[in-house]
């Protein structure tokens, strides 16, 4: 049991940090593009929103992991 927990809050790590480099780089490229005046599409922004919620979700289950020792 203590080693699915530890798999676990492993994959929920490379998760969130797959998912934080995503999101900046789709917040780069809103920025870029409302620096050249484009408009978001309201795909980019919505793609955003979302992710940022999974984000959230994954912060609050790697709450409850052990503190990483790697």
């Amino acid at each position: 049991m203590q080693q699915t927990t530890i798999d676990k809050c492993a994959r929920l790590r490379k998760l969130h940090d797959r998912l934080t480099e995503e999101l900046k780089a789709l917040k780069e490229t809103r920025d870029e593009m409302e620096q050249e005046s484009f408009d978001n599409p309201l795909e980019t922004v919505s793609v955003i929103k979302s992710l940022q919620t999974t984000l959230n979700t994954i912060e609050n289950e790697l709450a409850k992991c052990p503190v990483d020792s790697a």
